[in-house]
């Protein structure tokens, strides 16, 4: 089966419209970062969030009204792709599966309610607060806001689950286990996050924000025609040999980098051809910034002739390395 994108979501701190964020992309235009204070140390960090403003109609939803805003991404992001596709979802004719990706996951909900629990004991962990702590919480709200009653399932890792999201999507509709899958990946930003990797001295700011693809075997959209995922690393030299490999075998024309200013930028160093940095413009949102990546590529390819390649290189702070190669 020869899958291919047949519609897009993206939610960034510019804006929820896939054209004008790739057009931001071309551009090179980064928004202003906000800082978030830890206020048991009170040490800043900047981060390029996303204003609530423009998924309000999401957070209005009554089963979303208490959820955290990565669901509220998450489920914006899905809707956005689905709506692009030209279609709805009728779970009575159709097989839709979702897959969603995290690296960090609901770590606001997560914080609270384990505060909470350390400060009070275990009776003050709130019900309310406790669904919302568990990685599968956006998936969940995406297929129930959806009418989705297919395959449902979430992958944790590094940003190359991203890429990972994909193959299983892939894997998924070859199996015959669905028609078409929808992949989404989201990220919410906290000070608890930008305190865990501070002492890595990574020298990127930290974003938030969401992506989503509808992956099926018709339609004119991009083709994912090879998915390298799952290989581990031990340092920088390895990540750069692999990501050499993978590019030399990709044959592409076009590049959409996973750089953000870190020192994992040098495994990209070998790749030669045209290069946008969606991540140095939107900051690092790991597994979203992944499919941020992939929906550029898809946009980049738009009115390109048939047969041109767009690659999309992954190396996960946490060891893991992938790579994505689409064609017009």
């Amino acid at each position: 089966m020869i899958a291919r994108i047949q519609g897009l979501g993206w939610i960034t701190p510019l804006g929820r419209d896939p054209a004008s964020a790739w057009e931001a992309v071309q551009a090179g235009s980064a928004p202003e970062p906000t800082e978030l204070t830890n206020p048991f140390n009170a040490r800043s960090f900047p981060v390029r969030r996303i204003d609530t403003a423009m998924v309000a109609d999401v957070a209005r939803l009554p089963r979303l009204r208490r959820s955290s805003v990565i669901s509220h991404f998450a489920v914006a992001a899905a809707l956005d792709a689905l709506k692009d596709a030209g279609c709805g979802c009728n779970p009575l004719t159709e097989r839709l599966a979702v897959v969603f990706a995290a690296t960090n996951g609901g770590v606001i909900y997560t914080r609270r309610f384990f505060e909470d629990v350390s400060k009070s004991g275990t009776q003050a962990g709130s019900p309310l607060l406790f669904p919302e702590t568990v990685y599968n919480a956006p998936a969940s709200h995406i297929a129930a806001v959806a009418g989705i009653n297919g395959v449902v399932t979430t992958l944790v890792n590094d940003a190359s689950v991203g890429a990972d999201a994909i193959a299983a999507a892939s894997d998924l509709i070859d199996a015959g286990d669905c028609d078409r899958c929808l992949v989404v990946a989201a990220e919410e930003a906290d000070w608890a996050i930008c305190e865990a990797y501070a002492a890595w001295k990574l020298g990127t700011i930290f974003s938030e924000g969401a992506a989503a693809v509808l992956l099926g075997p018709g339609g004119n959209g991009p083709v994912v025609e090879r998915i390298d995922a799952g290989a581990a690393f031990r340092s920088i030299a390895e990540a750069r040999a692999m990501i050499g490999e993978f590019g030399m075998k990709s044959e592409a024309q076009i590049i959409v980098s996973g750089a953000s200013d870190t020192p994992f930028d040098e495994a990209e160093a070998d790749l030669r051809g045209p290069r946008f940095t969606p991540k140095k413009l939107f900051g690092e949102a790991f597994a979203a910034s992944t499919l941020m990546q992939i929906a550029g590529a898809a946009l980049a390819l738009r009115g390109q002739p048939t047969g041109t390649r767009a690659f999309v290189p992954v190396v996960g702070f946490h060891g893991q390395v992938a790579a994505l190669t689409l064609r017009a």
